[in-house]
């Protein structure tokens, strides 16, 4: 047996000793607004610290091994129980580099518009809080891309949970040499059937990325690749269980792809089936499903489900077929405090490979600290003289 493989299973039998919690998104940031927080600033605290690695022996993705640490303090201000502003910074940070990777300003106007609606501009809740199918947005951007900025509307009914988000990627003026880029996309879901043991969810997801402009000087066309998800969530409850039947239907079209465009030159239209179930304990996470890919495409999924290859732009296979199993261990010191073992393995059924992995420890913070209520300023106000 390895070290590698021995200490991994020492660091599960550490965790399943301790008092544990749901298995839910570890990576959500999202939160309500606060009806109490008028006039409230607040300190909040944000990190993330992680170790990914990622042992792909195929010829569709690129291995990759990255320990750091993600930091995002910021001021947040209420200034009524609907609008909330936070102001700080982002920053990256990988072992054995000097200085930060990434550091970018973050600015965000969080807005209560009616009941059940809310308005974001700025920086979004954005990357692994869209909750997309991997096939359409790879876990990877959570540290290789994080901040996403532009507008989003996130609704939430007794029947309807929506995500709408506009996210600007690259910015242009007048005569610059590259075209401007932004995704759209939207996630839904819609409750069709609930019981005590038994739910039933309709989940919806979109991706629209577009690649062009009108004022710059670059030479070429402008292009869109659309990507759609559409599927069911079947839950089955039990006191400390619940398992997931998940099937979704995906397509890919692009439309007016430059014939040297290397990720789409191969196919204008493509789609997948993904299947999966999971079983969920307060301390336990397994997911395990098929992927069945025919010409399959999208600009933000993991490359392990793709037609097209990230590690050789010559090579492409329109049939992929992919069995998978994901496995994650969780402790939760508090609802602030987290810690989350992950490991993942694929099985190339097409192709004669040795199966890939990947496996990652991530450490999350995100604590709040009240500083003052501000005492606003009354206003004068008498006859003009």
């Amino acid at each position: 047996m390895s070290k590698g493989v021995t200490k991994f299973i020492l660091l599960s039998v550490l965790l399943l000793n301790v008092k544990n919690s749901s298995a839910t998104n570890l990576f959500l940031i999202k939160k309500s607004l606060c009806d109490s927080c008028e006039n409230n600033l607040n300190f909040r605290f944000e990190s993330s610290s992680f170790l990914k690695n990622n042992e792909y022996a195929g010829n569709f993705a690129n291995g990759f091994t990255g320990i750091g640490v993600m930091l995002k303090p910021t001021l947040e201000y209420y200034f009524n129980q609907k609008t909330k502003l936070n102001l700080g910074a982002f920053g990256l940070k990988y072992s054995g580099l000097n200085g930060f990777s990434q550091l970018i300003p973050i600015y965000q106007i969080h807005h209560k518009v009616v009941n059940g609606f809310e308005l974001v501009l700025g920086n979004l809740y954005g990357n692994l809080n869209h909750d997309l199918a991997e096939p359409l947005y790879r876990f990877d951007y959570y540290y290789l891309d994080n901040v996403e900025y532009g507008v989003q509307l996130l609704h939430e009914s007794k029947y309807v949970n929506s995500d709408l988000w506009l996210n600007w990627e690259k910015f242009i003026f007048e005569g610059d040499p590259f075209q401007e880029e932004f995704t759209l996309g939207n996630h839904t879901n819609i409750k069709l059937f609930s019981r005590k043991h038994i739910k039933l969810k309709g989940d919806f997801q979109y991706l629209v990325y577009h690649k062009g402009g009108e004022i710059d000087s670059y030479i070429g066309p402008a292009f869109c690749v659309f990507n759609g998800s559409y599927g069911f969530d079947i839950q089955f409850n039990s006191k400390k269980i619940t398992c997931s039947l998940k099937p979704k239907f995906l397509t890919y079209k692009n439309q007016r792809a430059p014939a040297d465009a290397e990720f789409y030159k191969y196919s204008k239209d493509g789609n997948g089936i993904l299947f999966s179930g999971d079983f969920e304990h307060p301390f336990l996470y397994v997911e395990t499903g098929y992927w069945k890919g025919d010409r399959f495409v999208s600009p933000m999924g993991e490359y392990l489900y793709m037609s097209a290859s990230e590690s050789d732009s010559n090579l492409y296979q329109e049939n992929r077929q992919i069995f998978f199993t994901k496995f994650r261990l969780k402790r939760h010191m508090s609802d602030n405090l987290k810690l989350e073992l992950r490991a993942n393995l694929y099985v190339d059924l097409k192709n004669n490979a040795l199966p890939d992995y990947s496996y990652g420890i991530y450490f999350i913070a995100n604590e709040l600290f009240f500083l003052q209520k501000i005492k606003k300023r009354k206003s004068l106000k008498g006859p003009i003289h």
